[in-house]
């Protein structure tokens, strides 16, 4: 997500309530952030336990409210994508 400079003070305050919420979630295996270096952009990653525990998330007021607030903060839409790992390798890396 590339944000714009005016934007940056509010779209962490935003960033910060998104990531608490969903890292709390029962459902939610992992969450971080990654801001890159020299710029206003941030790759965020989510680990959820199956595909359908993300998807109900995504309905979410958290994710909702997200979405919502920081449409006007990026200079781009944000790109999404999605990458199924068998649960086996979140076991083995977290044992």
């Amino acid at each position: 997500m590339s944000v714009m400079d005016e934007n940056l003070d509010k779209f962490q305050k935003v960033l910060k309530s998104y990531t608490d919420a969903t890292s709390a979630h029962s459902d939610n295996l992992h969450m971080s952030v990654q801001k890159l270096p020299g710029k206003s952009s941030y790759i965020m990653y989510e680990f959820w336990q199956d595909r359908l525990s993300w998807m109900s998330y995504l309905q979410s007021n958290s994710s909702k409210d997200f979405q919502r607030c920081i449409i006007d903060m990026l200079e781009d839409a944000e790109v999404v994508s999605t990458m199924l790992l068998p649960a086996s390798w979140w076991i083995m890396t977290n044992d």
